[in-house]
């Protein structure tokens, strides 16, 4: 069964990624861009997830076409700058180290860029093995990164200042309530996390009492809700783990056992699925779970604009998914340094373009293409609502 599943997951995400790996033909200005953050590394791949949350499936492969559709539309955009984009996806295993083993084979393929990892903990792993090619992550976070070579960055803001919007969110909104912490134990940027928080809000209302419980997270239905959630249900349930997928079906687990409870849940996982709706909508569920996360789709930002219009250009329709913006601005961030900054030794190959073009942005700009505005989103019947903008970060 579990072989099943897999094979279900990988031949989709061959057939989504692969299918187009040169969608202009090559030119002398041609980028190639190795994959490393595709949706089929980022999901759980036990069959029982699959199993118990067959419609899980089916948004995950819209997520792997939203997903391919942003490093589309990205190559449509590059074209207008003469850049022609080739794209490779390289598929790995979920254990810790396996994303290693691909290293080589993104080297014999000659990338000039990386995209990927986006979970911070494999990020982290390539620093010492990737030294002259510019790796980028569209949304690793952690505060280690910090203390990666200047070939690597992240299009997010980092963990300290992500869990300050969230911990004066909390503090605003619940002061009243004490915070009870589940964190997944063999997820490193989920314990960073949660250290960072307890130490950000402890600043500012020391006398909330904050517990926290490390837990393994990887049978979800297994977990004895009772015994993990049994005295802290009247607290805010703050939860740090390394999937959006499973936070959601963690908390309707302990929804399903506590149903007469009016629990409150948090979380700092984004969510790439459809973009949340700004309407005033009631909260209709009979609890409150909410995340903090970024805000993507904004119509006053020339880049939005263009996304927009290369995605229209090839799918004939608008995004919806928060993903394909997301993918875009990382691999664009690379084409407008590129073009921004070129590299006065024309000789010189593509990949060292790049990796120049790019240091010199980010001696321009230090936060070259950070996404800026984050906000609180609540889910409802109909999706996720953002109920709340955050002040910007600089």
């Amino acid at each position: 069964m579990e072989k099943k599943y897999r094979l279900i997951k990988f031949l989709s995400f061959l057939l989504l990624i692969n299918v187009n790996i040169n969608i202009y033909g090559y030119n002398p200005n041609t980028i190639k861009i190795a994959l490393l953050d595709t949706p089929f590394n980022e999901v759980p791949e036990q069959s029982s997830f699959w199993i118990k949350n067959k419609s899980a499936l089916s948004s995950y492969i819209m997520y792997g076409q939203a997903y391919v559709s942003g490093v589309q539309a990205a190559a449509h955009s590059a074209k207008k700058y003469g850049i022609n984009i080739e794209y490779k996806a390289f598929f790995y295993g979920q254990a810790p180290l396996d994303v290693l083993g691909e290293i080589q084979k993104i080297q014999s393929w000659g990338a000039d860029l990386i995209i990927g990892p986006s979970a911070s903990d494999q990020f982290l792993l390539l620093r010492n093995y990737i030294p002259d090619t510019m790796v980028l992550s569209s949304y690793a976070s952690d505060i280690n990164l910090k203390t990666l070579p200047k070939n690597f960055y992240t299009m997010f803001f980092l963990d300290n200042e992500i869990m300050r919007l969230l911990s004066e969110y909390i503090h605003k909104k619940f002061s009243e309530k004490n915070i009870y912490i589940l964190i997944q134990t063999d997820c490193k940027q989920c314990v960073d996390a949660g250290r960072i928080f307890v130490e950000q809000h402890k600043k500012i209302s020391p006398d909330t009492k904050i517990v926290e419980n490390k837990l393994i997270m990887d049978n979800i239905e297994d977990i004895d809700a009772n015994r993990i959630l049994g005295k802290h249900k009247d607290e805010v349930i703050l939860i740090f783990n390394d999937a959006y997928y499973s936070y959601k079906v963690l908390v309707q687990h302990f929804v399903d056992s506590f149903p007469g409870e009016k629990l409150i849940f948090f979380s700092d996982q984004d969510n790439w699925d459809e973009n949340a709706s700004i309407s005033d909508q009631k909260n209709d569920s009979r609890y409150q779970s909410y995340r903090i996360g970024p805000i993507l789709f904004d119509d006053k930002l020339p880049e939005f604009r263009d996304f927009e219009q290369s995605y229209i250009a090839i799918n004939k329709t608008k995004p919806v998914y928060a993903v394909s913006y997301i993918t875009y601005i990382t691999i664009m961030s690379a084409v407008e340094a590129l073009k921004r900054f070129s590299d006065p030794n024309v000789s010189k190959s593509m990949r060292d373009k790049i990796l120049y073009a790019y240091l010199m942005a980010l001696n321009k700009n230090p936060n070259w293409f950070k996404i800026r505005y984050y906000g609180i989103y609540r889910v409802s019947s109909k999706g996720e609502v953002l109920i709340e903008k955050l002040p910007p970060l600089e």
